[in-house]
C-alpha cells in the first residue's frame, strides 16, 4: 500500500512543479528535511536533511517572491503565469517535476525511476493546462489594457498599466501559493495528488472541444 501512496505523492509533487517548477521542487526539499510526508529512509538521500539543502530551498522560495515584488522581476519567472514562456515552462516543469517525484521514491528506498516517470508526466500535464489557461487570462488583461489606452490620457494610461501589472503580480503570487499547497497536501494525504492532474486533463479536453466547435462554426460560415 505504501508503494501506491508514493505514486500518488509523486503525481502530486509533479503537479506542483507544473504550476511553479522551482517552488514545487524547493518545497519537496523542505518537506523532506522536516519529515513532512517524506521519510529519508535511504542514506543516499540524507543530504536532503542537511542545513545546506534547506537553506538553498528557502532561498529559492524567497527568490520567487522577490521576482514578483521587484520591478521587472516578473520577466525572469518561469511559471504558469508567464504565457510567453510556455515552451520553457513546460520543459523546466518536466525536469523539476521528475526530480521531485524521484525524491519521493528515492528517499523511501523505492525505485527512483518510477518517481521520475510519474512526477515528470504529471508536471507536463499540469504545466500544459495551467499555461494555456493563464495565457488566456494574460491575453484578456492585455486586451483590456489596450482598450483603456485608446480613450485615455497619459495619466490614465499609466494607471491602466499599473493595474494590469498588479493583476499579474497577484496571479503570480497565487500560482506560487498553489504550488506550495499542491506539495504539502498530497504528501500528507496521498490520494489528493491526482486532483490537479485530473483537473488539468479536464481543462485540456474542454479546451479542445471548444476549439473544434469554433472551427466547425467557421466552416459553416464559409
Amino acid at each position: 500500500m505504501d508503494f501506491i501512496w508514493h505514486i500518488f505523492q509523486a503525481i502530486g509533487v509533479g503537479a506542483a512543479a507544473g504550476l511553479s517548477p522551482a517552488v514545487g521542487l524547493a518545497m519537496v526539499i523542505v518537506c523532506a528535511a522536516v519529515g513532512l510526508g517524506i521519510t529519508t529512509a535511504n542514506d543516499d538521500y540524507g543530504f536532503l536533511e542537511s542545513a545546506a539543502a534547506v537553506v538553498v530551498a528557502i532561498l529559492i522560495l524567497l527568490q520567487s517572491i522577490a521576482l514578483i515584488a521587484i520591478p521587472g522581476g516578473m520577466a525572469a519567472r518561469v511559471a504558469a503565469d508567464r504565457p510567453r514562456l510556455t515552451v520553457v515552462h513546460l520543459a523546466v516543469a518536466i525536469v523539476l517535476g521528475a526530480l521531485a517525484g524521484g525524491i519521493v521514491f528515492g528517499a523511501e528506498s523505492d525505485p527512483t525511476w518510477i518517481g521520475l516517470l510519474f512526477g515528470g508526466a504529471s508536471a507536463a500535464l499540469v504545466a500544459y493546462a495551467s499555461g494555456g489557461l493563464l495565457r488566456g487570462v494574460g491575453e484578456r488583461l492585455e486586451a483590456s489594457q489596450q482598450r483603456q489606452m485608446k480613450r485615455a490620457n497619459k495619466q490614465e494610461q499609466e494607471a491602466a498599466k499599473k493595474d494590469v501589472e498588479s493583476s499579474r503580480r497577484v496571479i503570480a503570487f497565487a500560482v506560487d501559493i498553489a504550488a506550495v499547497v499542491a506539495v504539502i497536501v498530497p504528501l500528507l494525504l496521498p490520494p489528493t495528488g491526482v486532483i490537479l492532474p485530473i483537473a488539468a486533463a479536464v481543462l485540456i479536453v474542454r479546451g479542445r472541444r471548444r476549439a473544434e466547435k469554433k472551427h466547425e462554426g467557421l466552416r459553416v460560415l464559409n
